[in-house]
């Protein structure tokens, strides 16, 4: 009986070894090798975004260094001048650096700078606000587990996990900050004529009601479109080809900029010296003006164009290079619209 008894307190010992050994080994565990996170965000540091004036971060595998200055509200590359900078690129990057959250902290005893990446880090961004302080964020490698960053701040001895909103916000070369160019906004009724030019072949395409107009005719139709491979032999168009065709000019968006200071060689090198496609576009524009009498204002409608050259197409994206007439740069643009165009062909 004892025996038994004997046992059955070397049994209740042995479970309560392993239950306080079980114990031990969590409250030792790293923060950063816990199973799962805390869903509550504390704030890591927080600045005004507004005092920001100055950004300076390494971009890529070379460490590529961006800097970017603020001066008189607006944004530019002082080690390239001729790039338009995207103010809501930078906008957005304030946005994310001004305040940094997180939901894990890092005690400075239990940091391994090797092993969270923060020797060799992947992004450091350091930014000057207008009382001359220079803060620097920077961020380690990507723990996998958590899908977070390493992160540490300057004057901060502890490191935090926090989310990928600052590196993608950071994550852009000079090129990728420049400023894409949009077409004019345009509406069905806007566009009265397009042109479209693709090697020795030119087609016209005019609203008939405009025609109709220039004619002096009583009758103005609806909207109705003309073809013709001249001004004056155009023919009524199928009402859905011209939709579609209208539709793919209204559509015009350029995706990515390739450069913003085209050359010759530039112009040579994605398909230009015989373009793919040429587009001509002719619309009306209501310009609005203030008067001096009472302040009260007037509008006029103008007669607008722009003109946009189609080249090769791009080998991995497979988009079209282009460029409207009087700019410096260089566009991808999607497929889609300018395949619709080239179909006016067929």
């Amino acid at each position: 009986m004892k025996k038994k008894r004997w046992i059955k307190l070397v049994s209740m010992l042995v479970v309560l070894v392993v239950l306080v050994a079980g114990y031990v080994a969590l409250s030792l565990q790293p923060a950063d090798e816990e199973e799962s996170d805390s869903d509550e965000s504390f704030t890591v540091t927080k600045v005004d975004k507004d005092t920001i004036n100055k950004i300076v971060y390494t971009q890529g595998k070379k460490n590529e260094k961006i800097e970017l200055d603020l001066k008189k509200k607006t944004w530019y590359s002082p080690t390239d001048k001729d790039c338009p900078v995207n103010e809501y690129t930078v906008s957005a990057m304030l946005s994310a650096l001004s305040e940094i959250k997180s939901t894990r902290k890092i005690e400075s005893k239990d940091i391994d700078r090797e092993l969270f990446g923060l020797d060799n880090p992947s992004k450091v961004v350091t930014f000057t606000t207008e009382d001359g302080k220079e803060t620097t964020y920077t961020l380690g490698v990507l723990n996998e587990a958590v899908n977070k960053y390493y992160f540490q701040v300057s004057g901060d001895e502890n490191v935090y996990l926090i989310d990928s909103t600052m590196y993608n916000a950071c994550d852009y070369d000079l090129l990728g900050l420049a400023k894409v160019e949009e077409y004019p906004s345009l509406g069905n009724q806007d566009i009265y004529e397009f042109i479209l030019k693709k090697g020795n072949k030119t087609l016209y395409f005019e609203d008939k009601a405009d025609a109709a107009h220039k004619k002096n005719e009583t009758e103005i139709p609806d909207c109705e479109w003309l073809k013709g491979t001249s001004k004056t032999n155009g023919k009524a168009m199928n009402k859905d080809s011209a939709s579609d065709l209208v539709q793919a000019v209204i559509g015009l968006t350029n995706t990515e900029c390739v450069t913003y200071k085209k050359t010759a060689k530039d112009l040579k090198k994605y398909g230009f010296t015989n373009p793919t496609l040429t587009l001509t576009v002719n619309y009306t524009e209501q310009k609005t003006s203030d008067t001096d009498d009472d302040k009260k204002t007037t509008s006029e409608i103008k007669d607008c164009s722009f003109k946009v050259y189609f080249g090769n197409t791009d080998k991995d994206s497979g988009e079209y290079y282009v460029y409207m007439d009087g700019s410096d740069a260089i566009y991808t643009m999607n497929v889609s619209n300018v395949e619709t165009l080239l179909k006016a062909f067929k």
